[in-house]
């Protein structure tokens, strides 16, 4: 029978303690990982040591360690990735449509009463000025040479002018605010990419070095690249030598990071946004090689979401061929003015004198009262004929034409129910995302978290192994002091 002999013995004694600890070694960084974002499980695999043979038979050699893995599941780190590129859209958006509803700082709600009537309740600045402005016109009618009824709507009217631009003012800083907010993202997002680009690099030199694995750097690689997927939805490819390319989900031709070029170096583009308010699409997106892309690329991701909401929610005021908000705004103020100002061309002042525009101004932006009429209020035509200044029947045509206008207070309250709408869903959209990224990295960590229960329980095997591979080697060793002591 074939035997390794009490040189051989000591040999296979030695190399089990080396496997052992190599395995608690594993257990240790383990452990000492256990909060680290994207670390994955270290695993030391075992395997059977070569068996020798010859005419008489065969015997093993004990165990070693084959390869230290990091035990990852390729198909949900793909889908964690691409629900942060979901999440990260979801929660700015959220937050900006938030904003934009501040910013407007207009409620409208309905609701249905106990009768099943349907009820509406308005509040806010302009709705309130609104409402203040026609009640004015309608305190003018039944007081038309009055001038302190006179007074009452020109201060009014210049109320909700000013309640208009300010608004309109506001909408505007959130766009440009969200604009200065993209341009840091796309910087962060360079920066990401020379960081990925670099992990790349330093990936490929310890593979070259060692033969082995980089888990570490592959564990820190992951991580960044899920912190990009959540400022832009991209996809990743895994080459060959362990590298990754990384391009953007909707323009696949801009690759961010290709081997260890990133950020604009080599083959590799970086980001850049341009802000033009008077613009059709005020916020737009360029690749230093490609240039500007499409509308709405990227649509994922925090830059995504800024461009939705600079673009679609606030967009371009009317005059430049906008339909969001600021055009929305635009045109109800346009109505207002035109409604107005037909009105009062269509009476007579307090002098018997046709009346004159009552605004001025080209949309909510710089929507005024007309200086002759705040310097002089008797100039509002408030008189339906001519030669009769007590008639107040022209004012009473203003205040019903603006009240029963659909483009006027109805218009502008559809305005704030949308607005309130698009924040309630992306609020709802928020909470699923969060509750879809946070379920699919539950699964992700089942998989590939550290456990201290199994970890635990690993050690303790491993220590019972490592503590009988010592017990083996010494009756060797004891073994080895009664042969010397015998020959002697």
């Amino acid at each position: 029978m074939y035997s390794l002999g009490l040189n051989g013995s000591l040999y296979m004694g030695a190399k089990s303690l080396n496997t052992q600890q190599l395995a608690i070694q594993t257990i240790g960084n383990n452990l000492s990982n256990i909060n680290t974002p994207g670390y994955a499980r270290e695993r030391a695999n075992l395997v059977e040591s070569e068996v020798l043979t010859n005419g008489e038979g065969a015997i093993g050699t004990g165990s070693s360690v084959s390869s230290i893995e990091s035990v990852r599941s390729s198909l949900l780190d793909g889908m964690v990735q691409q629900s942060l590129g979901a999440q990260g859209y979801a929660d700015d958006q959220s937050n900006l449509t938030a904003t934009v509803q501040t910013a407007l700082g207009e409620t409208f709600s309905s609701t249905a009463s106990s009768g099943g009537t349907a009820s509406t309740t308005s509040a806010g600045a302009i709705q309130t000025a609104m409402s203040t402005f026609f009640g004015a016109l309608q305190s003018l009618a039944a007081s038309p040479s009055s001038s302190t009824a006179r007074q009452d709507v020109t201060q009014d009217a210049s109320s909700l002018a000013t309640e208009l631009n300010n608004a309109y003012t506001r909408i505007q800083q959130v766009q440009s605010g969200t604009a200065t907010d993209a341009s840091s993202i796309t910087d962060q997002i360079n920066q990401l990419s020379k960081t990925i680009a670099s992990l790349n690099q330093q990936i490929i030199q310890v593979q070259s070095a060692s033969g082995g694995t980089a888990d570490s750097l592959v564990d820190t690689r992951t991580a960044d690249l899920e912190q990009l997927s959540s400022l832009v939805n991209v996809t990743s490819t895994t080459q060959g030598n362990g590298t990754i390319t990384v391009a953007l989900a909707d323009a696949p031709s801009v690759t961010l990071v290709d081997g260890d070029n990133g950020g604009g170096a080599g083959s590799t583009q970086s980001l850049s946004v341009s802000f033009n308010p008077t613009s059709t699409t005020p916020l737009t997106v360029s690749a230093s090689t490609t240039g500007a892309l499409g509308a709405g690329i990227p649509s994922g991701g925090s830059l995504g979401s800024h461009l939705e909401t600079a673009n679609v929610q606030i967009g371009a005021p009317a005059a430049n061929g906008g339909t969001g908000l600021l055009a929305q705004l635009d045109t109800v103020a346009n109505s207002l003015k035109s409604q107005m100002n037909t009105a009062n061309a269509a009476g007579y002042d307090l002098q018997g004198n046709a009346g004159g525009a009552f605004f001025t101004g080209t949309g909510a932006a710089n929507l005024a009262v007309s200086a002759a009429i705040k310097a002089n209020p008797s100039l509002i035509a408030a008189a339906g004929a001519t030669g009769a200044p007590l008639d107040g029947s022209n004012a009473q045509n203003m205040a019903d034409t603006l009240q029963n206008s659909s483009a006027v207070l109805p218009a502008f309250q559809n305005i704030v129910t949308g607005v309130a709408n698009t924040a309630s869903n992306a609020a709802t959209n928020q909470t699923t995302q969060d509750g879809v990224t946070s379920q699919l990295q539950t699964q992700r960590q089942s998989v590939s978290g550290v456990s201290v229960d199994e970890e635990m329980t690993n050690l303790i095997s491993f220590q019972q192994a490592y503590s009988a591979s010592a017990r083996f080697i010494t009756t060797i060793s004891s073994l080895y002091n009664t042969l010397v002591n015998e020959t002697q």
